[in-house]
């Protein structure tokens, strides 16, 4: 069984409330992309993950944090443990064993990369982490809208996976590639991606907004 489907079985609960989503003006606007971009980045265990996400479906679907309990916070969970070594180097957290998490992180900057289908090759370490960071927020903000807009469909485990696999087609066509039963481990990044230059700069641990 897939990692994934092992999510939807361990998340199987349903979400109960409206959302009040409606998809008008758009998922995320860039300074929340940004900020919460950062936010993923100072994650470091598990309970502040749930509590990342929970800010996040906030912003997309004004829905309360519980949401992040459902299917569809518990499959983006699994996705963000599969390349948070790169975003944000929260491994340790996640898997305790002194070593590991030094030993795997050229491994989750493969993954990440393989998911995402973007060429990370030539840029400085934390500009790496902030652009996976940030391309992880598209694809969450995204799955969260549509699971929201599918009513109470979108709180079952099935009705989650189609909410992720419809935001993984636009935001991380690797994933949607493993989802939909293709490629796998042996998929490969396609290198024709290039990071977006959001308006933008870097100040250590800081971003800083240009224009906004």
């Amino acid at each position: 069984m897939h990692d994934l489907d092992r999510t939807q079985l361990e998340y199987g609960e349903t979400y109960e409330g409206e959302t009040g989503y409606t998809g008008e003006s758009g998922v995320l606007g860039e300074a929340d992309e940004l900020e919460l971009a950062t936010e993923l980045l100072g994650v470091s265990n598990e309970e502040e993950l749930e509590q990342f996400l929970g800010s996040l479906f906030k912003k997309v679907s004004g829905a309360i944090g519980k949401i992040a309990k459902g299917p569809i916070g518990g499959l983006l969970k699994s996705v963000a443990k599969k390349i948070m070594p790169l975003a944000g180097g929260a491994l340790g957290s996640f898997i305790p064993i002194p070593g590991v998490g030094t030993a795997l992180g050229a491994a989750a900057g493969n993954a990440a990369a393989n998911l995402f289908e973007v060429n990370l090759e030539g840029m400085e370490a934390e500009d790496q982490e902030f652009e996976v960071a940030r391309r992880f927020v598209r694809l969450a903000g995204e799955a969260a809208a549509n699971a929201a807009n599918a009513g109470p469909a979108g709180a079952t485990p099935s009705g989650a996976r189609a909410a992720l696999l419809q935001a993984a087609q636009t935001h991380a066509p690797g994933l949607a590639t493993v989802m939909s039963g293709g490629g796998g481990a042996g998929m490969a990044a396609s290198g024709h991606h290039r990071a977006h230059s959001g308006r933008w700069i870097r100040r250590g641990r800081h971003i800083i907004l240009l224009g906004v």
